[in-house]
């Protein structure tokens, strides 16, 4: 086994905050037809690390913007250490920046603002004509989610109700890809690792104590078993 490559991966993937697997994204950005004169936007980009991957696969030019400042940090000094390129992070609220610039992809991540609709609806104010929209989102692997996960996560979707929601808005899926248990398990701990950090420094806060046994409490007993995560694209006709 090449353990180097395989250490460096992992490096990699502490930077992704996401449930779909790299290679999939890179799959995506294939399927969907990046390439070196695409413009990209990804609204609450984290680390930055989606826009990083396409243009290292691809030759994209990306801007991120994100309100944390940790995650625009990082992604920055990540940038400029590898062989990316022409990558902007931005830190600011996407809803109170603004930019009078369209893209080819406008993209969110694991974030929803109004529901699944209200997100197409943001994402749409920045695409080209004939662009697309790249939604990673959650997902119900059930009809009916328990409450108790719809109170934790607030609007839970089937797939079968979000392909509805994008009929309605006059899009296709034209591309999907699904998340892998290995992935989930990273994200989650990943996340939980970051509470942890944080209860170290103020171990008398009850409240910090009480959410990280909720976040525990919710993955093993709720998001586990009943949902899902998919990267997916959609356009016009």
């Amino acid at each position: 086994m090449d353990y180097k490559n395989l250490l460096k991966k992992l490096k990699e993937s502490e930077y992704l905050i996401s449930m779909t697997p790299v290679e999939r994204l890179v799959e995506i950005g294939y399927s969907a037809g990046m390439n070196n004169s695409s413009a990209v936007l990804d609204l609450c980009c984290g680390y930055g690390e989606m826009l990083k991957i396409w243009n290292e696969a691809f030759g994209i030019r990306g801007i991120g913007v994100d309100v944390c400042h940790e995650f625009i940090e990082a992604g920055k000094r990540r940038i400029a250490e590898s062989a990316a390129s022409d990558i902007t992070l931005i830190e600011a609220d996407v809803f109170k920046w603004q930019t009078v610039e369209t893209f080819d992809y406008v993209c969110l991540s694991g974030e929803d603002f109004g529901g699944f609709q209200g997100t197409i609806e943001l994402l749409e104010k920045y695409v080209k004509p004939n662009g697309k929209l790249i939604i990673g989102t959650r997902y119900s692997k059930v009809d009916n989610p328990p409450q108790e996960l719809i109170e934790f996560e607030g609007e839970t979707l089937s797939l079968i109700e979000i392909n509805r929601i994008v009929r309605s808005k006059d899009y296709y899926i034209t591309s999907m890809a699904a998340d892998t248990r290995a992935e989930w398990e990273r994200y989650i701990m990943w996340s939980a690792k970051r509470h942890l950090n944080d209860l170290r420094k103020s171990p008398e806060n009850q409240l910090l104590r009480e959410w990280c046994d909720k976040w525990y409490d919710m993955y093993f007993n709720y998001r586990r078993p009943y949902e899902g995560y998919v990267t997916m694209v959609i356009e016009k006709i």
